[in-house]
């Protein structure tokens, strides 16, 4: 199998929601697979690409308000929070 054929079917997963797919600062993408299925956000490491699957419920609070405070409905987002993890922090 080739290479194009393995990224053409990783952007299709990303795109029917059965994979996410990241960018990072230096614009490589990351694909991966969440053991959540229900909403949630990430706290992303730059250095090594871990990534941790996190609730914040004030998070969900917060944009329903800004949304309707600006007359949005049906609203989604997505929240990536990148710093270094603590193994990489430790080296």
């Amino acid at each position: 199998m080739g290479l194009a054929t393995v990224y053409r079917n990783l952007a299709l997963m990303a795109e029917l929601d059965e994979i996410d797919m990241i960018l990072r600062e230096d614009g490589e993408a990351l694909y991966r697979s969440c053991r959540d299925s229900s909403h949630h956000h990430h706290l992303v490491c730059r250095e090594c690409g871990r990534a941790v699957e996190v609730t914040a419920p004030p998070m969900e609070s917060w944009a329903e308000q800004v949304a309707a405070e600006q007359g949005f409905s049906d609203v989604t987002h997505l929240v990536e929070i990148f710093g270094r993890c603590r193994d990489c922090s430790d080296s």
